[in-house]
């Protein structure tokens, strides 16, 4: 039976029934449902080996196992031409509903519960319309999944619908470390190999909202920004604070580079006229065991760094500058205060007999590796102990713990800032060059117009970041090398596979879903455009995909035209 908005609508509410929120007990359970209820199909029933739950890797936290569920239908006459949905099933949490938090994963219950009085305008306006669904991950993203999972039931009461293999990635932990992807990304490689599979796009469905909020008519987007996280590692001096200008506070360090950073335009990462925010200080802190009357020793200074077209080692040089700028203003300001407090009578001696020292997390980790007994490989084996007893602690707390170990073995002398990265690292990804993609995507605005009467804009980037990050790699083995390089436990603590995502390079886009306020109590899905429209733009989209795919194949290769 082919879907109807009803049906859709049906099994959101099902999914949305599943409390999976990111890093709870509940998480896998969207996982069992997906595959219990995708096992159902016949195509499946046929075919069982072609429905698989994928072990997801959480590093430094196996007591917490998950599963991607990986659906893949052949078409029916042979062909390599191979698309590949991806959403994920992981959702935030509930706290932002207060005393309905209960019913945050209801959303009939929940809708006759939110009070309009007490809800903005525009959403007290869309509860009482009828014209949406209230309801924690309705729009963010399980209306996507709930699509995908609908498509996949059409094709497999009508083998007509499409011409080329589908597979439906269903992930966990996007909300978090993208953990799901990055496993997932590993089956994409092996099954490439194997079938000797071509992915011509990989499809997401997350809500336009979060992409380009406030933006006029519905979205479509031809791939994901990036993030880093660029850290700064600050070393002062200590000293007693009755003795202050013997020392050098990393206190004042810190705070001088979160000056020097934050929303700074300097650092932001324009492309094709637009631009988007710049680095946002994420966590600032003195790294400490306790209440102390010494001037502070070490702290620890990370960002959000969004990112268009730079790469690891352009914002390593960023940081660098960062840094050095930010090492002149704390040591101008001391020295200007203890003049100006000599003056007033403070009896003072600077004692800052060199200048801060800017380095690079690689740098620093060579400097224990030599300092370190046992030379590189017994460092390494003594920090994956670390490791394995930090347990479920937050990646960034580890990795912040594992630079600080890594600065005192090193033996290296205060001050000194070392820069580096700390997880999670989702890597840009543009298909503005693609030929058969931005083919397909102009048909099928024109179609979306013609039949609905729909507008529906482009745009280059999804801003709310997406898994669509991983389905391939804009960048070289070098670049990979630099973050490596520059993450502490890179490989272990965290993991980004550059090799695989190099092996199953295929263009993106974003077909979004409407709805608003993503993460918030007022979040919700606007139904007729998701629920009725939306699921026959993808089909369109899918079957224009493979004609002009075709089409570009067949082109003579004097034309300069790629599939970028």
């Amino acid at each position: 039976m082919i879907s109807t908005p009803e049906s859709r609508e049906k099994l959101l509410v099902d999914l949305v029934r599943i409390p999976s929120v990111t890093s709870s007990p509940y998480e896998n359970d969207a996982a069992v449902f997906v595959f219990d209820r995708l096992s159902g199909l016949d195509y499946f029933k046929k075919n069982p080996s072609h429905l698989s739950m994928i072990s997801t890797p959480l590093e430094g936290d196996e007591s917490r196992p998950l599963h991607s569920v990986a659906a893949r239908m052949m078409a029916p006459a042979a062909t390599k031409k191979t698309v590949v949905f991806v959403a994920h099933y992981d959702v935030v949490n509930v706290d932002v509903y207060g005393e309905l938090a209960e019913y945050a994963f209801e959303p009939y219950e929940l809708a006759m519960r939110l009070d309009p009085d007490e809800l903005p305008e525009r959403a007290a306006h869309d509860l009482l319309s009828g014209d949406y669904l209230f309801g924690r991950g309705i729009m963010d993203m399980k209306c996507g999944l709930a699509l995908e999972m609908e498509l996949l039931r059409d094709y497999d009461a009508d083998r007509k619908l499409f011409d080329v293999n589908v597979i439906l990635l269903a992930v966990p932990d996007e909300e978090n470390n993208n953990c799901g992807m990055r496993g997932a990304v590993r089956y994409l490689a092996d099954l490439k190999n194997s079938e000797g599979l071509e992915y011509i796009a990989g499809i997401d469905t997350e809500p336009g909202d979060p992409g380009l909020p406030d933006a006029k008519n519905q979205l479509v987007f031809l791939g994901a920004l990036g993030k880093m996280l660029p850290a700064f590692y600050c070393a002062g001096i200590e000293a007693h604070v009755g003795n202050y200008y013997r020392g050098l506070s990393s206190a004042l360090l810190s705070s001088q580079i979160v000056c020097a950073a934050e929303a700074s335009p300097a650092l932001a990462d324009p492309v094709r006229g637009v631009c988007y925010p710049s680095w946002i200080c994420l966590e600032n802190r003195i790294i400490s065991e306790g209440y102390s009357v010494t001037v502070p020793k070490k702290s620890i200074t990370y960002f959000n760094c969004f990112v268009a077209r730079k790469s690891p080692a352009d914002v390593v040089e960023d940081m660098k500058r960062v840094a050095n700028e930010a090492a002149e203003r704390a040591v101008r300001q001391i020295e200007e205060s203890r003049g100006e407090l000599s003056r007033m009578g403070c009896s003072s001696n600077v004692i800052l007999d060199s200048p801060v020292r800017v380095i690079t997390y690689s740098e620093l980790l060579t400097m224990a590796e030599a300092a370190f007994g046992g030379g590189a490989q017994d460092l390494r084996r003594h920090i994956s102990g670390l490791v394995r007893q930090f347990g479920a602690v937050d990646i960034r707390s580890k990795g912040v713990a594992i630079i600080d170990e890594i600065a005192k073995v090193s033996g290296i002398k205060p001050p000194f800032i070392a820069v580096g990265f700390l997880p999670p690292y989702i890597p840009q990804r543009s298909s503005m060059n693609n030929y058969p993609l931005l083919r397909a995507v102009d048909r099928m605005i024109v179609y979306a117009f013609e039949k609905y009467r729909v507008a529906i804009d482009k745009a280059e980037f999804f801003a709310g970041l997406c898994d669509l990050s991983f389905m391939g790699f804009s960048g070289n083995m070098d670049d990979a090398r630099v973050f490596n390089d520059n993450c502490p436990a890179s490989g272990e603590l965290y993991v980004v596979p550059f090799e695989e995502m190099t092996e199953i390079d295929m263009p993106v886009v974003n077909l979004s879903t409407c709805g608003y306020d993503a993460h918030r109590m007022t979040e919700r899905l606007e139904k007729n455009y998701s629920l009725k429209i939306l699921p026959e733009l993808i089909a369109f989209t899918v079957n224009a995909l493979s004609e002009e795919y075709d089409k570009f194949i067949s082109m003579p290769r004097t034309q300069g035209n790629r599939l970028a």
